[in-house]
C-alpha cells in the first residue's frame, strides 16, 4: 500500500502533462483536479463534522448528571471541532495553491481555473 500511494500522486499529476500534448494547459488540468479534491474534501469533512457534533451533543445531553459520560460527550464535541477546523484549513491551503497556480484570487468555493 506504501508504494501504490507515490505512484498515484505521479499519476494524477503527470496525467494533466500528457493532456498537455493534446492541446489541454497543464497548469489548468492541475488546477482543476486541485478542484475535484478540494471539493470531496470540504463536502467529505464538513459531512463527518456535523454528524459527529450531533452525535456529541447528543451524548453530552443525554448524561442524565453522568460526568463520565459528559465528558465522553463533551470530548467528542472538542475533536470534531478541531477536526473541522483542520478540514477548513486543508481546503484553504489547497485554494490558496490554486490561486498561485492560475495567478488569481483565493477562492474557497468557487473553480478559479475556468474561464
Amino acid at each position: 500500500m506504501k508504494k501504490f500511494i507515490p505512484i498515484l500522486v505521479f499519476a494524477l499529476f503527470a496525467l494533466p502533462l500528457i493532456a498537455g500534448a493534446q492541446g489541454v494547459d497543464p497548469v489548468v488540468a492541475i488546477c482543476n483536479i486541485l478542484q475535484v479534491v478540494k471539493i470531496i474534501l470540504l463536502a467529505v469533512g464538513l459531512g463527518i463534522a456535523v454528524i459527529g457534533l450531533i452525535i456529541g451533543g447528543i451524548r453530552y445531553m443525554t448524561s442524565a448528571g453522568d460526568s463520565q459520560k459528559a465528558d465522553s460527550g463533551r470530548k467528542a464535541i472538542i475533536g470534531f471541532l478541531i477536526g473541522l477546523i483542520v478540514v477548513l484549513a486543508a481546503g484553504f491551503i489547497l485554494a490558496l495553491v490554486q490561486g498561485l497556480l492560475v495567478r488569481a484570487g483565493i477562492s474557497m468555493f468557487s473553480n478559479p481555473c475556468g474561464p
